[in-house]
């Protein structure tokens, strides 16, 4: 590159040389976020770690909602490739969307690798499956997928044959709550009821239940009480 500048008594060409750009320097290691997935009470978050230049001391993650954070978890020594992570599935995180922060320690400094946005989410069901009778006392059992200890109640039960629209139960609360832990299971409840009436039971007959679950569950940020509204449920 040839530059012309004006001297004393005329002109002058001057060859510049720009000046050699040095490269940047890569960061130490890649973190991705490869799943978050609630099971039970706890909320596990997998993370790969590649190109690791430098090994980390330790990973940290934060999960934050408006940038306070809500549940943190460390792995020392990690590995480069994959690592799983396991805290606490508070409450508050369900069914909302979390910043989900990746710190590292390397050579006793701290340092922020990633940050990512996800929608928690945790299976909170509860569907009729059918009545049977015990001693002539009625029965609901109960299918539950949820994250959290708690204690279930039946209100408002209606029990109809599809086939013949006949009324077999009506008005049916449980007798007590019951409980239950975390995870998948089935619950045996047992109802009284305002009008029960076996006659208009068919065998292969299609029935249809419908009422209201009340929950109360509890963790370690509190006790929390909710209702599953109206349940609709047909079985055979």
């Amino acid at each position: 590159m040839i530059i012309v500048i004006a001297v004393l008594g005329g002109l002058a060409a001057v060859k510049y040389f720009p000046p050699r750009l040095s490269g940047l320097v890569p960061p130490p290691l890649y973190v991705n976020l490869t799943n978050v997935s609630a099971q039970g009470d706890r909320l596990t978050i997998s993370l790969n770690v590649s190109k690791c230049l430098i090994k980390p001391d330790a990973i940290t993650v934060l999960l934050l909602l408006n940038d306070k954070v809500v549940e943190e978890a460390s792995l020392s020594s990690p590995s480069c490739g994959a690592n799983n992570l396991t805290v606490y599935l508070s409450p508050y995180l369900v069914g909302r969307y979390a910043a989900i922060e990746v710190n590292a320690t390397l050579g006793g400094r701290g340092y922020v690798l990633a940050y990512f946005v996800r929608l928690i989410e945790a299976p909170e069901v509860f569907r009729f499956v059918n009545v049977s009778f015990v001693n002539g006392t009625p029965l609901v059992a109960v299918y539950y997928d949820f994250p959290y200890t708690f204690n279930l109640s039946v209100l408002e039960l209606q029990d109809i044959n599809s086939n013949n629209s006949y009324l077999i139960l009506y008005n049916c609360n449980s007798t007590r709550p019951i409980h239950a832990e975390a995870g998948e299971g089935y619950l045996l409840v047992p109802l009284r009821c305002n009008y029960v009436s076996i006659q208009g039971m068919t065998p292969g007959a299609v029935y249809s239940l419908r009422g209201a679950i009340d929950v109360t569950y509890y963790t370690p940020y509190g006790n929390f009480s909710y209702e599953v509204g109206l349940i609709d449920s047909s079985q055979g």
